[in-house]
């Protein structure tokens, strides 16, 4: 009987389920653990950590900001995870799952580079933020390929170019479609 290596169907959005996730799932309520459950298939392997604002994880879990709070509040006692997010909901936050609760390891090389990335990519952010034509936040998609930008080396000058050129085009699309920008009056 020959045995063949497992395949997984979607090797995408998975995330190695184990001990930990056992013992955070005896210790919390539903809601958090599904909460829980989300950090993990979408955190950063190497850190275990996830950029995401109180907004967008609420609609992304269908729960009220109040109760996801609940829910980081029974976590951060539990001591499974730590938050740090702004005042604002619409404001982006750090969340990191502590070392006890994380199925991977963390390596002291894992984070200098992640610190130089996580400075690469804050850097993308504030190139767009800096623009009045972009009104959007980095979705973890994004941070990704930031991320892929910074291994491939690419210059934060030839991606602060790119931008500028993104700006261009959009406002030169906006001035040859002013019905964007509201139907001009004609002068009396």
């Amino acid at each position: 009987m020959s045995s063949s290596p497992l395949t997984l169907k979607n090797p995408r959005g998975w995330f190695a389920a184990g001990a930990e996730i056992e013992k955070a799932m005896t210790i919390l309520s539903d809601g958090a653990f599904k909460l829980f459950v989300y950090l993990c298939l979408n955190a950063r392997r190497d850190t275990g950590t996830l950029e995401i604002s109180q907004t967008e994880l609420a609609r992304n879990l269908k729960k009220g900001q109040q109760t996801l709070r609940c829910y980081f509040l029974e976590m951060q006692t539990a001591g499974i995870c730590q938050s740090r997010f702004s005042r604002s909901p619409l404001g982006r936050g750090i969340i990191e799952i502590n070392e006890a609760y994380w199925p991977y390891l963390k390596t002291a090389a894992e984070e200098t580079e992640a610190n130089g990335s996580s400075a690469y990519v804050a850097e993308i952010k504030e190139m767009l933020l800096a623009r009045a034509c972009v009104r959007t936040s980095l979705s973890t998609a994004d941070e990704i390929l930031a991320r892929e930008w910074f291994d491939s080396e690419i210059p934060l000058g030839r991606i602060e170019e790119a931008i500028l050129m993104g700006c261009i085009r959009k406002y030169v699309s906006w001035r040859n479609n002013q019905t964007l920008w509201g139907a001009r009056r004609p002068a009396r």
